[in-house]
């Protein structure tokens, strides 16, 4: 049975939520982003940009003095990443209690004309299923991949799968590098059958690689926990020379992150991402 009830934190109200032994809590005030992630007894796993190092005016986009904060947390967001991307997110979020599942729906992203919805469903297994949406509500087609981002503090290793298939004459794996990674960087491990990944708060620069995975299963452990986020594949055509899963990570943060294909929606079409998150004991 779901514990539920509106709390604080330093974004403002929250709506704090116990599921056997996870703890979670919704930003209301802005976002929404899962903004806390834990298990009884253990620390937080989410980053909070407590000082705002993160930033991004976007006033010439979405006008007046309007800027994007990365805040933290789990978010919704849309890929191909551009400028218009980073939608300022700062108003109130309305959300819907029905039995063991919790519907969050911010503001409609104005001059992008797009609808986020974030839906928490809680398992008899202790696991969640989070499920994020993005409607087009303007009047022409938008090509568009929803992209949903964990924001974790560093410090943790992070591995994913790669294919270990025998496709014959075909490859059965992609890296993809982004221009600021150095290849020869020490916190990234390339092995015959996984990507390891491990966050350090002394690097001197971001890094950030992407992969294409079938049943992607990625494992994020840092401290006690043990964070998993499974996603089943959907054959499609993907952003960023073709990456379902993508991390970033910096002196600050590390970044877990999935994609869905991309997708051209006409009018009212909706496009969906759907994450299972499990906490265990390390």
């Amino acid at each position: 049975m779901l514990k539920i009830k509106e709390g604080t934190c330093f974004l403002g109200k929250t709506l704090d939520i116990e599921h056997k032994d996870v703890c979670l809590s919704v930003t209301l005030d802005v976002g929404p982003r899962i903004i806390s992630l834990s298990r009884k007894g253990s620390k937080d796993i989410m980053f909070h940009d407590l000082k705002d190092e993160v930033h991004k005016e976007t006033g010439h986009i979405y006008g007046g003095d309007k800027v994007w904060h990365l805040y933290g947390g789990h978010r919704i967001w849309v890929s191909p990443e551009d400028e218009s991307t980073y939608y300022p997110d700062n108003y109130p979020v309305a959300y819907v209690v029905k039995d063991n599942v919790i519907t969050f729906t911010p503001k409609v992203w104005e001059v992008v004309n797009l609808q986020p919805v974030l839906e928490l469903e809680f398992l008899s297994s202790g696991s969640i299923i989070v499920r994020m949406s993005i409607t087009n509500i303007g009047v022409s087609d938008r090509k568009l991949a929803l992209w949903g981002l964990s924001v974790l503090r560093n410090g943790g290793v992070l591995e994913v799968p790669l294919s270990k298939k025998d496709t014959g004459y075909l490859a059965n794996r992609n890296l993809v590098i982004w221009h600021y990674t150095d290849i020869k960087d020490k916190r990234l491990e390339i092995h015959n059958d996984k990507i390891v990944l491990r966050g350090d708060a002394k690097a001197k620069g971001p890094l950030k690689v992407g992969t294409l995975v079938e049943n992607l299963k990625t494992i994020f452990t840092l401290e006690d926990t043990v964070f998993t986020k499974e996603v089943e594949y959907e054959a499609g055509e993907y952003p960023d020379m073709h990456c379902n899963m993508e991390t970033y990570t910096s002196h600050l943060i590390h970044e877990v992150e999935t994609l869905s294909p991309l997708k051209t929606l006409k009018p009212g079409d909706k496009i969906s991402l759907i994450e299972k998150w499990t906490l265990s004991k390390a």
